[in-house]
């Protein structure tokens, strides 16, 4: 049963990234031309209403709205659905209907096109097709030729690393300049993180290096003095790790405390393992990083789920072992590799389940498949054990 829903389930994989393809070669030989977006002041208005249900949460109200008028070829709304599958804002996370709704959009000349070029290069570089990558870049030039910046950090990153493209070091920089003169931070951190440490034969350059990091602390302070949760987070993960400035454990935990408090869920969860990693700890600092690590994980967080499920195995902070199972089971409901690592550990020695190998490789090759190391080495160990139990004694002569 379970191989031929697997196979079912790739094959419509296959289908749809075949149709994404065609589409894709569509535009790249112009087949397709660019159409002009239907216009409707009283759709636009309830548009409007939609975004502001999204931003006092009501999430499903809004993708019920988002949707309706996406299926009438209102490319803004296309755009806002495709998002919220994307990001499961209201729904199951659904990245398939995403790049349907996305790659609809894109057809037409509307305020959020270049963005919508943007998201599709996201979705491709996180799919697994042999030629994602090469699209992924495609895509990308496209949302930088219509202006939408950011586009330009992501073609950095490919082009420093090779990935869908051929190493060209000098076209990294040339991204990486054009995204650094637009302020985007994680451009200058990864800007400077090459500069200062001189990679790919450039020669270091420490003080632009330093320069840059200051322009992106001041740009992150700002943005979270304005409630930005992301930016917050951020600011705590640089002086936490001292890697691009100075390491300051106090500002960590205030950056990241605030991060945690504006509703960041990656903030809640670096701000636990902050207070549980001091070296003096209390009873009050293991309470409240519990707490936070609970409230990643009841917001879907799969890191928290995993920790949670970790503490419980190993009797930590006065944790029974008997809950880990639920945790590492959602931790794989929401494709997180270290969950899907730890569940397929206990099916292999059948501790708190019953002993599954099948399901334990299965577990392990779905991490694998998603590029977490620990289910690629533990894949490895399982693959060579079941062939070495299964392996017929040679017959006398």
């Amino acid at each position: 049963m379970t191989k031929k829903t697997n196979s079912k389930h790739v094959f419509i994989i296959g289908m749809f990234f075949t149709f994404s393809l065609l589409i894709f070669w569509g535009w790249q030989t112009e087949d397709w031309r660019t159409k002009n977006a239907p216009t409707d002041p009283f759709v636009n208005e309830h548009l409007s209403q939609a975004r502001g249900l999204q931003k006092q949460g009501k999430l499903k109200d809004a993708i019920v709205v988002f949707e309706k008028y996406a299926l009438q070829g209102y490319p803004d709304a296309m755009f806002h659905v495709a998002k919220a599958y994307s990001k499961g804002w209201g729904v199951a996370p659904d990245l398939e209907k995403a790049r349907h709704y996305y790659l609809l959009a894109v057809q037409y000349s509307f305020s959020y096109r270049s963005e919508t070029a943007y998201e599709l290069g996201r979705l491709f570089q996180r799919s697994k097709g042999p030629d994602c990558n090469t699209i992924a870049i495609k895509w990308f030039k496209k949302s930088l030729m219509w202006k939408y910046n950011k586009a330009a950090l992501q073609l950095a990153i490919h082009y420093e690393k090779g990935l869908g493209v051929k190493q060209d070091t000098e076209q990294a920089i040339k991204y990486y300049e054009i995204a650094a003169s637009t302020g985007i931070e994680q451009a200058l951190l990864k800007y400077a993180r090459l500069l200062a440490k001189g990679r790919y034969g450039i020669t270091p350059d420490p003080e632009r290096a330093f320069n840059l990091v200051e322009m992106a602390i001041i740009a992150l302070e700002r943005k979270s003095r304005a409630g930005s949760p992301s930016a917050s987070k951020q600011l705590g993960r640089l002086y936490r790790d001292g890697e691009l400035t100075k390491q300051d454990p106090t500002k960590a935990k205030k950056w990241l405390l605030k991060s945690a408090q504006l509703g960041s869920v990656g903030g809640m969860h670096d701000y636990a393992h902050l207070l549980l990693n001091k070296s003096k700890k209390s009873k009050s600092d293991t309470k409240e990083a519990l707490n936070w690590l609970q409230k990643a994980s009841d917001q879907g967080h799969g890191g928290a789920m995993t920790s949670l499920g970790r503490f419980h195995i190993n009797g930590k902070h006065g944790l029974k072992e008997h809950g880990a199972i639920n945790y590492f089971t959602r931790g794989v409901k929401v494709g997180h590799g270290g969950a899907m690592e730890e569940l397929a550990r206990l099916y292999a020695k059948g501790h708190l389940v019953n002993q599954d190998y099948d399901k334990a490789i299965q577990l392990a090759q779905q991490g694998s498949d998603n590029g977490h190391i620990g289910c690629t080495r533990l894949l490895e160990n399982l693959t060579k054990q079941s062939r070495a139990e299964h392996k017929t004694p040679a017959t006398e002569s």
